[in-house]
């Protein structure tokens, strides 16, 4: 979606924080209800918020990941709820008419909570087709899986059954152009989760995409790309060279 928004270096007109998540803010934006910024902060959690920390310059770095990132899915046509980022560690984007309590999550490769969930899967296993998975969004509950056959029966009988199939569709854009992305740096998306909501009856792409929504493993030494004729990629990857927020879930350094 376009809108005239706020461009950078105009004066920002911020009302009061109407939400306040696990690392950033929501905040009206005076100027024009239809839209609200995203204050990011220096926190950053683990274990649905059972780990918390502050890590200065943490907000920064979010912030220019989420804009690098954001503006290439809108050079690529991805629809998304972002507009611009008009000044350092705030995004503007446009305000949500329904926020879809999921978590829509792709794989390339078997690592974290699927290991857990299905026996038969090995760490380092590869998926040809990217997976989608549906988590209803509830710390409380640990964000619980949504049976796949129930997912198809809504997507079949459903009035809104339009949305898991958008959702779907922008899940695999998404990742196709992130994972093309990485590579250019010997860096593999392993996964991912992401969120979305509606904005005049359109289904968006929302919230953040920063170290907090991916995995990241770089290639081992000589790998360009993967090779996934053998079903398990693990010898193709560098976990213990991770650019993403397992460091910290893993209790590494906050250096």
């Amino acid at each position: 979606m376009k809108s005239g928004g706020v461009m950078a270096g105009q004066i920002l007109n911020y009302g009061s924080v109407i939400a306040s998540g696990k690392t950033k803010d929501i905040v009206v934006n005076g100027n024009n209800p239809s839209t609200v910024f995203m204050q990011f902060r220096d926190d950053i959690t683990a274990g649905d918020g059972a780990k918390h920390d502050v890590v200065e310059g943490k907000a920064m770095l979010d912030w220019q990941v989420n804009k690098n990132i954001f503006e290439l899915l809108a050079r690529k046509g991805v629809p998304t709820h972002y507009i611009n980022s008009p000044m350092a560690m705030v995004a503007l984007v446009h305000r949500l008419q329904t926020k879809i309590n999921l978590e829509v999550v792709s794989r390339r490769v078997a690592t974290g909570s699927i290991l857990q969930r299905d026996s038969s899967v090995t760490e380092g296993d590869y998926y040809k087709k990217v997976t989608v998975e549906f988590y209803y969004k509830d710390d409380g509950l640990h964000d619980p899986k949504l049976d796949d056959a129930h997912i198809e029966a809504l997507i079949a009988n459903k009035k809104n059954g339009w949305w898991w199939v958008k959702m779907k569709e922008i899940n695999h854009q998404v990742f196709a152009v992130l994972e093309s992305a990485f590579a250019h740096f010997g860096i593999q998306l392993v996964d991912f989760k992401l969120e979305y909501g509606i904005v005049h009856n359109e289904i968006l792409l929302i919230d953040e995409i920063t170290g907090g929504s991916f995995r990241l493993w770089p290639f081992a030494e000589g790998v360009t790309a993967l090779n996934g004729t053998n079903g398990n990629v693990m010898d193709q990857l560098n976990p213990k060279g991770r650019l993403d927020k397992d460091i910290y879930r893993h209790g590494g350094s906050l250096d």
